[in-house]
């Protein structure tokens, strides 16, 4: 028979309430502010259609990995994709958000590199952390993945002199 895991029982069910809370709060949040108008549809709308490419880029690289014979459960299966789905989903949102509501918009360049750098580092350490089978491969991905996010969401500084 199988052993019930009460810290998976509490961070499965934990988690989705913060997530709920969280959610409720900061719709709340927004709505005393008047930030819920069409831009937040439109930005949260394209954010979610672009999490959709990556979500399928993890579907197929977890295919992949498969076909190479490794032994992967079910559930850490939907468990990385449901992460890659969440993940891309808010940070694409943040990066729409911050882009749409900025006087000069990023650079595309700048952005499509920074997030390159999150997802080489990502997927490098993801598969380290597989093959090994040590989780703790996944703590070395922070600092290239928060380089990654701040090379992306840091503007250029003007050239103009005052």
């Amino acid at each position: 028979m199988m052993e019930v895991q009460i810290g998976g029982l509490i961070g499965l069910y934990g988690g989705a309430v913060i997530g709920i809370l969280a959610w409720w709060f900061g719709r709340r949040m927004a709505k005393k502010q008047r930030g819920l108008d069409e831009l937040h549809a439109h930005i949260w709308q394209k954010a979610r259609a672009i999490s959709w490419f990556f979500t399928l880029a993890s579907m197929y690289i977890l295919f992949t990995l498969i076909m190479f014979g490794m032994e992967l459960r079910a559930a850490m299966v939907l468990g990385v994709i449901m992460l890659v789905h969440f993940a891309s989903w808010g940070i694409t949102g943040v990066i729409l958000s911050i882009n749409m509501n900025m006087s000069e918009p990023l650079k595309p360049s700048k952005v499509k590199f920074g997030i390159s750098v999150v997802a080489v580092s990502l997927i490098i350490f993801t598969i380290l952390s597989i093959t090994t089978g040590n989780w703790w491969f996944l703590l070395a991905s922070v600092p290239p993945n928060t380089i990654g996010v701040i090379f992306a969401l840091t503007p250029e500084k003007s050239s103009e002199e005052f």
